[in-house]
């Protein structure tokens, strides 16, 4: 969008002129440019240029694109304000960040314009919005020319950007960029907000020669990341054989350390490259390792039991035992032994290991052994005590829609193979009932208003954080009434209902609002839960699912922040619709009437179920049936506005208040 006009005293519009201006240095007609401007004093022309196009001076775009003669002139003889930021737009990720002139030229690798902004006073340190400086970023572009001069002429090499990120991270690509920046005494083992270093960030990269500077110039090899992982275990998860006997040369690591990289060297080539060869050779040089003192053997310490998950599968002891590895799909279990050995179960790669292999199970049709592995790894991720993590999210958001891609595959094609059992489908909603009842304590512990209406009143990081949150508090809702339908299409014997109505029961206590304050009911009577996260997993509204809540204690007459009933919600929905209800949108209606559902409870804006019934087309509805004598009392009392809270019993109150305009 150009920008507006602005005129002054002497009608001088300087929207127009700046326009002129910034087509002229597009266009590089830097004559006409001057015969524009030659007949305007100094204050006016400044005026000019340091009016934004499209977010943009004209000063900016010439930085941009590196047109020396323009930026000189825009400066000395129109005094255009060398600090004025504007838009820079990353096209990888269409993301845009508002940066100094000097900034814009530094990445853009323009060396002669970055010389004369310096040379006219530009604040060489001077941050983007997201607090990098021009060095740093031009660090990231490799723009080696650019940096020397900027350190030359004051810049920080040592200030981080907001996510910790220094001018080293950002030069891992180039081991000569690395050796100048340490040089000048960038801090070797400056860590980000993720405990990353250099050396980290090398290593991810692939980049050997950096490495090898980053070790010889004392960086810590032991510094472990948020992730738990040092530099060693960094470059093991990441199948790099140099990186790993670089690493473990230069910082005399022990042969039982260089083994256990070995063997995670062996896992990542067999699961991420696909290379069972490569993998089971790095195995079998690991296992020589172990027995190269043959009186001492570095033994490995294994668990005492095997789990069934793995297929009851036991690490190889000796190079006999690992030679007889030959079925690929204990090859594939070994992997996932040895992540869990050495980096722990809770580990990202453990996890993430998991999930791959039941993936690719799935793939194969193998649909009980991606729920085993898909299930223990939801296991591990809910024991890490934070239900909102978003891998965890991920890891049940997954189960729950394969859940259900199995039972539509049984339903539709009669395939004996895919099939849910019930064991496993109530397994996982004990554990989503309880990771949406630890999900709500944390979220009451950081205010109600994160669960209702007063979200809107904290600032606007707060704002989109208590957003966010809400969100991810829904989807695990959701998903929950996702479960429940699942486990009403399952066989399963009496004592199976008792325990998955137990489960229900436990969480419908709670009184369950997400956004809006809906409960669990007004969810199950959307159409819009059928699409969960954008993808459709089963079909709701179904009465089995309204059914069930009902009878596990949910409150048929909740209301939610608009004062919507699940009934007035339903009944309104199909009032709306242009033609006939869906089959079990009526169903719907007719059981939460017969049991007796409040017809006359009131909405926000006056609104009831019984307005929506009676002019529904498609339903009929008789006023006399549904309404009993005291809501016809407490109509007359709202509506008169009978005083009536010291005249009836307190318990009353809630009742006859329900009749009349819902307040929150």
């Amino acid at each position: 969008m150009a920008g507006f006009r602005i005129t002054d005293t002497a009608g001088i519009d300087y929207g127009l002129l700046s326009s002129i201006v910034y087509n002229c240095v597009q266009e590089e007609k830097l004559s006409k440019l001057r015969a524009t401007l030659s007949k305007r004093t100094r204050e006016q022309r400044q005026k000019i240029v340091n009016h934004k196009i499209n977010g943009n001076t004209p000063l900016f775009m010439a930085c941009q694109q590196g047109k020396v003669h323009f930026v000189n002139y825009l400066i000395e003889e129109c005094g255009a304000d060398i600090e004025i930021k504007g838009v820079y737009e990353v096209h990888e990720d269409n993301s845009r960040h508002l940066v100094s002139p000097l900034w814009c030229a530094a990445v853009a690798n323009k060396l002669d314009v970055v010389q004369t902004l310096v040379r006219h006073g530009a604040n060489v340190n001077e941050t983007s919005d997201t607090d990098s400086t021009p060095v740093r970023s031009a660090c990231f572009m490799t723009n080696i020319h650019v940096i020397k001069f900027l350190v030359e002429n004051g810049a920080d090499i040592l200030k981080p950007n907001k996510n910790g990120g220094t001018c080293l991270i950002n030069s891992v690509q180039s081991a000569q960029l690395c050796t100048f920046l340490i040089s000048k005494g960038a801090a070797v083992n400056a860590v980000d907000s993720s405990k990353n270093t250099a050396l980290h960030y090398a290593i991810r990269e692939g980049m050997l020669e950096s490495v090898k500077v980053l070790l010889s110039n004392k960086a810590d090899y032991m510094i472990r990341n948020d992730f738990d992982d040092d530099a060693l275990q960094t470059a093991a998860t990441r199948g790099n054989v140099e990186i790993v006997d670089v690493i473990v040369e230069m910082a005399g690591l022990s042969l039982e350390a260089k083994i256990q990289a070995y063997e995670l060297l062996g896992t990542c080539h067999i699961d991420e490259r696909n290379d069972i060869v490569s993998g089971l050779k790095l195995w079998r040089q690991a296992m020589k390792w172990r027995y190269k003192n043959k009186n001492q053997p570095i033994l490995k310490v294994l668990p005492k039991e095997t789990k069934k998950v793995y297929l009851n599968a036991k690490e190889p002891e000796n190079e006999e035992e690992l030679l007889e590895l030959t079925d690929p799909d204990e090859i594939y279990m070994q992997s996932l032994l040895i992540r869990e050995r050495i980096l722990g179960q809770h580990h990202k790669d453990s996890v993430f290991g998991l999930m791959y292999r039941g993936a690719v199970y799935a793939d194969s049709n193998k649909f009980q052994r991606c729920v085993d592995l898909w299930k223990y790894a939801y296991i591990i991720r809910y024991q890490q005590n934070e239900p909102l993590n978003l891998d965890c999210l991920f890891t049940v958001q997954a189960l729950v829609k394969f859940f259900w891609e199995v039972q539509m595959e049984h339903e539709n094609n009669g395939e004996i193979e895919a099939k849910i059992f019930f064991d496993d489908a109530l397994e996982v909603l004990q554990i989503l009932t309880g990771q949406i009842i630890s999900a709500k304590e944390c979220l009451s512990n950081d205010g109600e208003c994160l669960l209702y209406e007063q979200a809107s009143k904290l600032n606007t990081q707060a704002e989109d954080k208590a957003s966010q949150t809400l969100s991810e508090f829904h989807l695990l809702m959701q998903l929950y009434l996702h479960m429940i339908h699942l486990l009403t299409k399952l066989e399963c014997s009496r004592d199976q209902t008792h325990a998955y109505m137990s489960c229900i029961h436990r969480l419908v206590s709670t009184d369950l609002r997400c956004t809006k304050g809906l409960s669990l009911l007004h969810l199950a009577v959307d159409s819009k839960t059928s699409l969960t996260a954008d993808e459709y997993y089963s079909q709701f509204p179904t009465l089995e699912v309204v059914q069930l809540l009902v009878r596990c204690g949910a409150n048929v007459n909740a209301q939610c922040q608009c004062g919507n009933t699940a009934l007035l919600k339903t009944a309104h929905t199909m009032y709306m619709h242009s033609g006939p209800p869906e089959e079990e949108e009526k169903k719907v209606i007719e059981y939460l009437l017969a049991i007796g559902t409040h017809v006359d409870i009131m909405n926000n804006v006056g609104d009831t179920a019984e307005k929506f019934l009676k002019h529904s087309v498609f339903f009929s509805y008789s006023p006399l049936q549904y309404s009993s004598l005291k809501c016809l009392a407490a109509r007359v009392i709202i509506k008169e506005k009978i005083p009536f809270k010291s005249e009836v019993p307190v318990s009353l109150i809630p009742f006859v208040q329900c009749h009349g305009m819902h307040c929150n």
